[in-house]
């Protein structure tokens, strides 16, 4: 008999850390979406990471090859040498 008395604050105890636990600040709740954010944070991190990668290759290959650079130029920019028309076509 004695030793479920002294049992039963410590029940208690345990009880009030499970519920502290669901609930609260430092939930399981609040828990599982910080989780959640944080792997989408870090996808989108990945993902920029990535993008940078690609516009320093970019910024290399333009840097080393000037007819590279000269056709972009000409192709996103619309950048003519002297003399020349742009002509569009309707589609």
């Amino acid at each position: 008999m004695k030793k479920r008395w002294a049992l039963a604050p410590l029940l208690a105890a345990a009880a009030v850390l499970v519920l502290g636990m669901a609930r609260g600040e430092s939930g399981i709740a609040n828990w599982r979406s910080l989780k959640k954010s944080r792997d989408v944070l870090q996808t989108t991190v990945d993902g920029i990471k990535d993008e940078n990668r690609a516009l320093q290759d970019e910024i290399m290959r333009l840097k080393e090859s000037p007819s590279y650079a000269r056709k972009v130029l000409r192709d996103k920019y619309h950048v003519t040498d002297e003399g020349e028309d742009i002509v569009f076509f309707p589609e």
